[in-house]
């Protein structure tokens, strides 16, 4: 039950959070902007469905695909983040100066990571680092319409990032550019496409090992697992019941 509560309460966070970010955002083209939209509609219809299931025990369990597209847009977000912190800010005088850029690249993120492994679910399989990918392909193909297209990113730049920057001193393929551009566009699109990868194979390697996978299991076996769990947050909730009745009467 307590594990639930943390969940509800990381969730609401994440979409408090994310939507304050974005409303003080000036453009809504990043990545960044889209992946606190993505990670905010998730997890707040995560704490509604928990906390509904809560009060209501007939109501209905959330969707397998629920729990898949957490995962996925729990990965975007983490690259939100972390490209953030590591390429981005470095070069960004004043960086987390910035209330947006403090909520939308390390508040919502290390929420939405912290909830990931707090709420409780079976472990995907490996295969859904390919669906970890989605998120990323689209936005590839939505900033390099928007270069061709001449959108405006801001700051007169027809590209959201320095790393999607088509025409950058390094070229598409060459190395060598100065500064941050010392490679190029397609080198920077490999590694986004590695670090996600990395992040998404690694959150499924420790969600096995230290809750178990769900491949190979039944729905039957799911429904008594869900049981067991409902049944332990019940004692635990007698308990506290008991404990709370027994005071009462030495008092």
């Amino acid at each position: 039950m307590i594990r639930k509560w943390m969940s509800i309460v990381l969730e609401t966070v994440v979409a408090v959070c994310a939507v304050a970010g974005v409303a003080l955002s000036p453009c809504f083209l990043y990545f960044t902007i889209q992946s606190n939209l993505w990670i905010a509609a998730t997890l707040a219809a995560f704490a509604v469905w928990q906390i509904v299931k809560m009060f209501k025990p007939s109501a209905k369990d959330i969707p397998e695909a629920m729990w898949r597209l957490k995962f996925v847009f729990t990965v975007s977000i983490t690259l939100t983040g972390g490209v953030f912190c590591a390429v981005l800010a470095p070069t960004t005088p004043g960086a987390f100066g910035n209330a947006a850029n403090v909520l939308t690249h390390v508040v919502v993120p290390v929420c939405a990571i912290a909830d990931l492994f707090v709420a409780k679910h079976d472990a995907p399989d490996f295969g859904i680092a390919v669906w970890a990918l989605v998120p990323l392909i689209y936005y590839l193909a939505f900033a390099t319409i928007g270069f061709v297209l001449n959108w405006d990113f801001g700051n007169g730049r027809n590209y959201p990032y320095f790393f999607l920057n088509w025409t950058s001193p390094a070229g598409v393929f060459g190395f060598g550019g100065g500064g941050e551009y010392f490679m190029g566009t397609f080198w920077w699109i490999l590694v986004l496409i590695a670090l996600v990868s990395g992040i998404a194979l690694a959150y499924a390697a420790i969600l096995k090992r230290v809750r178990g996978g769900a491949a190979g299991k039944t729905a039957a076996d799911r429904e008594e697992t869900a049981g067991a769990e409902n049944a332990a947050d019940t004692q635990e909730e007698n308990s506290s019941e008991d404990g709370s009745n027994a005071d009462k009467d030495r008092q």
